[in-house]
């Protein structure tokens, strides 16, 4: 279990960001992105995860200390604290022995909630799960060196694209498997997160399994890892027709 996070470097994304190799691409020379100043994006640590996610999220200026949780049906029926601030995480893994994330599933809590909790400064706007997404492809983009941009096996006019988020109504569906990163027809890489955005209110719970209608400012994530990203775009997975089995919860190992 870790704490805190190392400060990000802010940008934005549109529903549908486009990763421009370099060059504006077709298609992308539409696409807002503001230059990142300060430090180099990188990608967070696997421990500290969700707590930089939280911060780039909401732009929040409360620190959150990230609860790792190895359950999966442990980490289905919680729900991270508000003050003090925490987030939750899940990690799902290709692997055995727990080697190679695929997945990281973060709980994690709106903009709205944090200044509600602390303050009219203490947050900023919120913003999606993908652009989370967005961040880590950038991070691992400058990991790859020019040969392994060459070679990346995507033939589509756009080599990668960012999905907007696949939005859930309720926490079940949430739970939910869907297809996180597929290619399509035209030889481009999709991309997509999993997220579920509350507003103010109350929780409310309709069931014990995990069936759980969210209104109290709340917002999860389910996101792709940076190994497992990198692993795909230098060849090393070979994507199946549908990433996650259609009875399986959406962080299953195999």
């Amino acid at each position: 279990m870790k704490r805190n996070v190392s400060g990000f470097a802010e940008l934005t994304v549109r529903n549908v960001a486009c990763l421009a190799l370099g060059v504006a691409l077709a298609g992308c020379a539409s696409d807002s992105l503001p230059v990142v100043v300060g430090t180099p994006v990188t990608a967070a640590t696997i421990n500290d995860y969700c707590a930089a996610a939280q911060k780039d999220i909401a732009s929040s200026r409360v620190p959150a200390r990230n609860v790792i949780m190895t359950d999966y049906a442990a980490f289905a029926r919680a729900t991270p604290s508000v003050n003090p601030l925490e987030t939750l995480q899940y990690v799902g893994y290709t692997d055995e022995k727990q080697s190679k994330p695929r997945m990281i599933s973060c709980k994690l809590h709106s903009a709205e909630q944090i200044r509600a909790q602390y303050g009219a400064t203490a947050a900023g706007e919120s913003t999606t799960c993908a652009r989370l997404n967005r961040r880590t492809l950038d991070a691992v983009m400058l990991t790859l060196t020019d040969r392994q941009r060459k070679k990346m096996p995507f033939n589509g006019a756009l080599p990668v694209a960012l999905d907007p988020d696949e939005q859930a109504n309720s926490e079940a569906q949430w739970l939910e498997a869907f297809t996180m990163v597929e290619t399509d027809a035209g030889g481009t890489l999709r991309i997509r997160a999993k997220s579920l955005r509350a507003g103010t209110g109350s929780l409310r719970r309709t069931s014990t399994n995990a069936s759980t209608t969210v209104t109290d400012g709340r917002q999860y994530c389910h996101l792709i890892a940076p190994d497992y990203l990198k692993r795909i775009l230098v060849g090393d997975v070979k994507l199946p027709k549908s990433e996650f089995p259609a009875n399986g919860q959406t962080t299953a190992a195999r």
